[in-house]
């Protein structure tokens, strides 16, 4: 069965999932990028010398399976310009980025509320719950990818898990909910210049787990679920409700999640498609200064933008 391919054998240990980008590694990553005025603004128009990125490419090989994520970590010493330019690069040699935030969208707080509008939690400083990115029924991104400018102060720790050994566990335990988690279930819609309405809520269902034409794909956000069903009086069944419990009791089990601190200069990606994230609740500090992320959207050169 496909979904077997990326489920995980044991815990991940994150040393054998994190490589150092020494300065001299930095340098000629951000020499080879210096002239290309267009990385922020174009970056999809950017081409990429697989010579000046052959270290990288056995890294970004286990992206496509298991264990589905990378830690990269910059030496101390760049500064913040340097930084997003070689991330962006980067980001550039795993696929085509996507725009629909913004090529490159800066994570901070913004004092907002999302249990209050239809906005990303990735406005706020709240916990973001256990998610997979994209609400939208017509777009999921292969590849998330954060860099780390500022830790901040408190919390805001990041939690990787694993939906297709949740999938194992699900048809083991409760074979009739992950029939339940497999039928269309709408979504809230929050993404940027879309309809908001009753009938753009129930336009937007899809699959928690998809296995359709031998592919395996996970897309959850329980929040965003249980939104669009008190917005549209939709019913949500019980079996739907016991087996996003059940798939949350599985997340939040220790020996289920890697959780660590991304610090600056840290560049995460992570595989959208099967992996689960999550981001402790986190406070900043007026003299340390705001907690900084930046997020790109990233699909393989033979996915759909």
């Amino acid at each position: 069965m496909v979904h077997l391919d990326y489920c995980w054998k044991s815990l991940p240990n994150l040393a054998e999932v994190s490589l150092d980008i020494g300065k001299d590694e930095a340098d000629r990553l951000l020499e080879a990028v210096k002239d290309q005025g267009e990385i922020f603004s174009e970056p999809n128009n950017i081409e990429i010398n697989e010579k000046e990125v052959a270290a990288l490419q056995p890294v970004f090989s286990n992206l496509k399976t298991r264990p589905g994520f990378v830690l990269l970590r910059a030496e101390a010493g760049f500064n913040d310009d340097e930084l997003r330019r070689l991330y962006a690069f980067i980001s550039r040699t795993i696929g085509k980025l996507n725009q629909r935030y913004g090529y490159f969208f800066d994570v901070v707080d913004q004092g907002l509320n999302y249990t209050k509008e239809a906005i990303p939690v990735s406005k706020t400083k709240a916990s973001t719950g256990y998610h997979t990115d994209s609400t939208a029924k017509d777009y999921v991104p292969d590849v998330v990818g954060l860099l780390c400018l500022n830790a901040g102060y408190k919390g805001g720790e990041s939690l990787v898990t694993n939906a297709a050994n949740a999938y194992e566990m699900l048809k083991k335990r409760f074979p009739e909910c992950l029939n339940e988690l497999e039928k269309s279930i709408i979504r809230d819609v929050i993404t940027p210049g879309s309809e908001y309405n009753r009938e753009a809520i129930l336009r937007n269902a899809f699959p928690i787990y998809n296995k359709e034409n031998n592919e395996f794909l996970f897309r959850y956000m329980r929040y965003w679920i249980e939104s669009a069903h008190s917005k549209t009086g939709f019913p949500i069944s019980s079996l739907l409700i016991q087996g996003m419990d059940a798939i949350d009791d599985f997340f939040s089990k220790e020996e289920n999640t890697v959780r660590f601190k991304m610090q600056r200069g840290d560049m995460l990606f992570l595989n959208n498609r099967f992996l689960c994230h999550n981001r402790s609740a986190f406070e900043d500090h007026p003299s340390v200064g705001r907690r900084m992320m930046v997020r790109t959207w990233i699909n393989f050169e033979n996915s759909p933008e």
